[in-house]
């Protein structure tokens, strides 16, 4: 008890705390020059369904250091005692004044069911829940949906790959509506319009679609109306007809009143702004429009992949 008071009086502050929700449970500690990487395991090594977060029999620490340009690993494992997995994230959390999990993953191949999880982290604020797709296994589209209803994050979520039909409106709306900071999804071929307008989030990143675009004429059109007035950034892959880049701006742009852009002028944005993924993005040409509010923005279609980012989001 006595190190626990001196270790928080070291005033140590890490930059994400994750929750690997898999057959170990990992839990990863980021500071700015090391990695901190706890697992917990059971003795048994038999081949059983796993089906409750079951109090570890052994501790394994991993450090990986950055030491003069190099980076140095040292490993611990000692047997445990009392303590349940809970205990080390509460534990880890208090001495190093964290107060929430920046990051739950949950894995198709060894995913813990979600009333484990949810028992795991309840009371704990879970900034981003992760979906993470292994080869040819995925979580189910029923599986998806309990998970999002049991583990609700507070800022965003991350889906590697959409179920086949978890774009029904009806199951998907009620997450979508969510004010959320951002979302990540990298595949979404059932995609539509109506999903994306549903969209009550800042920043949306979603790599492939099947849109065209018509589909973000008319996204662009709906916006400029009213629609997602909560939206900062957006990028969009769709499934292009047009490969010209300025031919597909003005695909865009049709029936929008809009200011060209020079190519050669380039403004930055600030992307997770606050979050252990900042990050700036550069932006180069595209054209500005408005929406009636008077609120400013740049469409542009860099790499082919449809994007508006608001005026009040970019730095000169």
């Amino acid at each position: 008890m006595r190190t626990k008071k001196i270790v928080c009086s070291l005033n140590l502050h890490s930059k994400k705390i994750s929750l690997d929700a898999c057959a170990s449970c990992g839990l990863e500690i980021r500071f700015y020059s090391c990695v901190i990487s706890v697992t917990f395991d059971k003795f048994e090594k038999n081949e059983r369904e796993i089906v409750e977060i079951e109090r570890p029999e052994s501790v394994k620490l991993h450090v990986a250091r950055k030491v003069n340009y190099r980076v140095e690993y040292e490993d611990y494992q000692w047997e445990n005692g009392t303590f349940e997995v809970r205990d080390y994230i509460d534990h880890f959390m208090e001495i190093l004044h964290h107060d929430w999990i920046d990051e739950l993953t949950v894995r198709s191949d060894h995913a813990y069911p979600p009333e484990e999880i949810q028992q795991l982290v309840n009371g704990l604020e879970i900034r981003e829940l992760s979906f993470s797709h292994d080869g040819n296994l995925r979580i189910s589209d029923d599986g998806m949906i309990i998970y999002l209803n049991a583990i609700r994050p507070s800022r965003s979520f991350y889906l590697d790959q959409t179920p086949l039909f978890v774009w029904n409106h009806s199951r998907m709306s009620q997450f979508f509506v969510q004010n959320l900071d951002y979302i990540v999804i990298g595949d979404a071929p059932l995609l539509t319009l109506d999903d994306l307008l549903l969209m009550n989030v800042s920043e949306i990143q979603i790599n492939r679609t099947r849109m065209i675009e018509k589909d973000f004429n008319r996204f662009l059109k709906h916006w400029i109306a009213g629609s997602n007035p909560r939206l900062k950034y957006l990028m969009v892959g769709g499934d292009l007809t047009i490969e010209d880049r300025e031919e597909y701006e003005r695909e865009l742009l049709q029936g929008i009143e809009h200011r060209k852009i020079p190519d050669e002028e380039e403004r930055t944005c600030v992307r997770r702004m606050g979050t252990y993924e900042e990050r700036t993005e550069t932006v180069s040409g595209g054209s500005y429009i408005r929406r009636k509010d008077g609120t400013e923005a740049i469409v542009h279609a860099k790499y082919l992949r449809f994007h508006l980012i608001l005026q009040e989001f970019l730095n000169d």
